[in-house]
């Protein structure tokens, strides 16, 4: 099972498998050439560009994230420097497309950001045609949880699956529904939005977006962190572990060490478990019975915790799932690690328009 890693070493991913979203009809048609992968965050600040050859391995990889959210235009121009540095090893070579996977809303028909919730200056930018124009070849861009399922589908743990949800629990919560290999869109290119489902109906959380109560306010990497580190000032044991885990540097607990410290038995971070996989439950119970899928792919900085968040969630949406749309179902953690998005930027730019 083929992954790219974060250190830039090159790895192989296969060159079969099938399309993806709507707009792509086939396997890029070229025998020679090189297609680039870039990573845009929530925020703008963590980008990520990888160069690959026509079977998807990584030559030169950069990432960079910046200490700080930048503008719309800061970001580009570092995205710029990252693309010059990555293709000026494919001299030799082609440079025949580039897939960018963004993390926020994107109209993948029309190659648009709509919104960043976490940074300004991107509303309705035409990121596609910004590419295009600068590095004069063609690009695909889309969500980045998007992307990230159609690359498990492809060449991770979904390969074979015919209707798989992705669910990407990082800094934000995004989703994303594939079926018979393909990315389902919606009419506005917003479905898969899991992270903006309503979980908590009175008195809930400030999401991103502006609303209050949604998925991603009580079950994102950064609510599990911001939510166990507030409580903790009343209880000295609890903030003794935090400490203890993270070497005395308390702001820097992960979401999977939360997950750690409740199987280790902190009362706190029990509770902080309990109330993510209640709430994610909820959601995804919902869209078992609407969309009756073979297999739930969690993925993201969250899903690093492993059998700790997929075996109590398991029994979770067991209990509030219908049998005969649980007996099927199938909940794992995707194969493709932290740099699912990424990959599947590649995989994005290595798909026919």
């Amino acid at each position: 099972m083929s992954r790219l890693r974060a250190s830039g070493v090159s790895t192989g991913i296969p060159n079969t498998g099938p399309a993806s979203a709507q707009r792509v009809t086939d396997k890029l048609l070229a025998t020679q050439g090189y297609v680039v992968g870039v990573e845009i965050s929530g925020g703008g600040a963590r980008q990520s560009v990888a160069l690959a050859n026509l079977d998807g391995e990584i030559l030169h990889q950069i990432r960079r994230p910046l200490e700080y959210l930048p503008d719309r235009n800061t970001a580009l121009e570092h995205l710029k420097v990252m693309l010059s540095e990555v293709t000026g090893s494919a001299l030799d070579g082609r440079l025949l497309r580039v897939g960018i996977a963004v993390g926020g809303l994107v109209d993948a028909r029309r190659g648009l950001v709509r919104t960043l919730h976490r940074a300004h200056g991107w509303d309705h930018f035409p990121l596609q045609d910004y590419f295009t124009e600068q590095v004069e070849v063609p690009c695909i861009i889309d969500n980045n949880a998007n992307a990230a399922a159609l690359a498990e589908c492809i060449y991770g743990v979904g390969r074979g699956e015919r209707v798989v949800l992705y669910v990407g629990l990082g800094r934000g919560i995004g989703g994303a529904l594939v079926v018979d290999g393909k990315v389902y869109h919606g009419v506005s290119c917003t479905a898969g939005e899991i992270g903006h489902m309503l979980v908590v109906q009175e008195g809930g959380p400030r999401c991103s977006c502006g609303g209050f109560g949604h998925l991603e306010a009580v079950a994102s990497a950064q609510a599990i962190v911001n939510r166990l580190i507030g409580r903790s000032v009343n209880y000295p044991e609890t903030e003794a572990a935090i400490r203890r885990i993270t070497d005395g540097r308390a702001e820097r607990i992960t979401a999977a060490q939360v997950f750690q410290l409740a199987a280790e038995g902190d009362e706190l971070a029990r509770q902080g478990v309990e109330e993510v996989c209640t709430y994610l439950g909820i959601a995804l119970a919902n869209i078992v019975h609407l969309v009756n899928p073979s297999m739930i792919i969690l993925g993201g900085s969250v899903a690093q915790a492993g059998d700790l968040l997929i075996g109590p969630l398991r029994e979770r949406l067991q209990r509030l799932c219908l049998p005969a749309a649980f007996q099927d179902l199938r909940i794992v953690q995707g194969s493709l690690g932290t740099d699912a998005n990424l990959v599947g930027a590649v995989t994005l730019a290595l798909q026919d328009l």
